[in-house]
């Protein structure tokens, strides 16, 4: 059991997935139908939604039994395997291109990034990508407000600290790519995310539920009762490789 399998009801519920100009950044990249691609960390399949749906075949690969069974359940025309980042199931170069959506820094970044370049066909694609409110977005300095409030410091991004990692790969060429995503959700779909964000229990503890019982407060104080519609300001950071 992972410390995702508790958490997989709010997951489905309330996570969004990414802006369609990731797909297409990807697609411009190279990425194509006719490849076979790896979903390293693919949860409940939401970041290999749009390519499954688009007839591009996907493996995704989990540590998490919960998560898997939903993606299988959603998803049955992908290949869903439970099994660790840090040590693929799977043959050197069985791979023409390897995903890993918001997820490699729940891993052994450096193992993890050894086992995706081992199993990624010469020439082939790696992408990597994780998404945040943008700094500016009300949304993102009311929840920074309460976490102040209740005496923690606000959480920080997936990515803090740069992705030495994939520059120490030895990719025979990179690229990076920040793309804004501009959307909308429900208030109460953005309540099952925050519940879905297992940084939010590691690093709040005990004041989990007082961080929750107050954003619900003060969203529904700016936003309306109900179940109104929020905006959303997020920016994508994408990095791109070759081997």
């Amino acid at each position: 059991m992972t410390g995702y399998d508790a958490l997989v009801g709010d997951y489905d519920a309330g996570r969004l997935g990414y802006a369609n100009d990731v797909y297409n950044a990807l697609v411009s990249y190279g990425l194509s139908p006719q490849q076979k691609i790896l979903d390293v960390g693919c949860g409940t399949g939401l970041a290999a939604a749009p390519l499954i749906d688009n007839g591009f075949d996907v493996t995704g690969i989990d540590a998490s039994d919960a998560m898997l069974a939903v993606a299988k359940e959603k998803y049955p025309g992908a290949t869903w395997v439970r099994g660790n980042a840090e040590k693929l199931p799977f043959d050197a170069g069985a791979f023409d291109a390897v995903l890993s959506a918001q997820a490699i820094h729940q891993m052994d970044a450096a193992a993890t990034m050894s086992e995706i370049v081992r199993v990624l066909k010469r020439g082939g694609i790696a992408a990597f990508w994780w998404k945040s409110l943008m700094s500016d977005s009300p949304i993102k300095q009311l929840r920074d407000a309460i976490a102040r409030d209740v005496g923690l410091a606000p959480l920080p991004s997936a990515w803090r600290g740069g992705f030495r990692e994939f520059y120490a790969a030895g990719f025979a060429e990179t690229a990076v790519r920040v793309i804004p995503w501009s959307t909308i959700t429900t208030l109460d779909k953005f309540l099952r995310y925050e519940r879905s964000r297992k940084v939010v229990r590691d690093e709040f503890g005990t004041h989990a539920e007082e961080y929750y019982r107050l954003l619900e407060e003060r969203l529904r104080e700016t936003f309306g009762q109900g179940d109104p519609i929020l905006p959303l300001a997020y920016v994508h950071f994408l990095y791109l490789a070759k081997k």
